[in-house]
């Protein structure tokens, strides 16, 4: 608490001394805020090391970061490779809702693009679910029209 009060004390009489050498400037405001700022994150910095707070949260953060690793390890086929390819088909100009294509051997018309799936509609009325990967590295034929 002693700490604290006296961060608050010395916060305060910056702005003051500021105020007093640099009250004729226009920004001296955004001069006293600034290095109230930096005297403040630099005081509870050093407190939390005081305190052995940085240990603390490598003992948490560790592990943390190690199951975040292996969820994206887990991700990587089936979510972050369809955004990718989600990604890619969306800015490709020969590839738009409406397009007759043909992949796995089936025909139909594009109903939407999404991040990770591509819906076709084949002829016969059925909903097809791509995977956007699937529209990447199979082979899928554009019906294109001739004009």
């Amino acid at each position: 608490m002693i700490i604290v009060a006296i961060i608050l004390i010395f916060r305060a009489s910056i702005g003051t001394l500021v105020k007093r050498k640099f009250g004729r400037l226009v920004g001296y405001q955004n001069l006293t805020n600034l290095i109230s700022g930096i005297f403040t994150i630099s005081s509870v910095l050093y407190i939390l090391y005081l305190w052995d707070v940085p240990s603390l949260l490598v003992g948490i953060l560790t592990p943390l970061g190690a199951f975040g690793v292996v969820l994206l390890f887990a991700l990587k086929d089936i979510w972050i490779s369809n955004v990718f390819a989600g990604i890619s088909l969306i800015g490709d100009k020969s590839i738009n809702i409406g397009t007759e294509v043909e992949i796995a051997g089936i025909r139909g018309k594009i109903t939407e693009i999404t991040l990770t799936v591509t819906k076709v509609k084949t002829k016969d009325g059925r909903l097809m679910i791509v995977p956007n990967r699937k529209f990447k590295e199979d082979v899928v034929t554009i019906k294109t029209k001739r004009g």
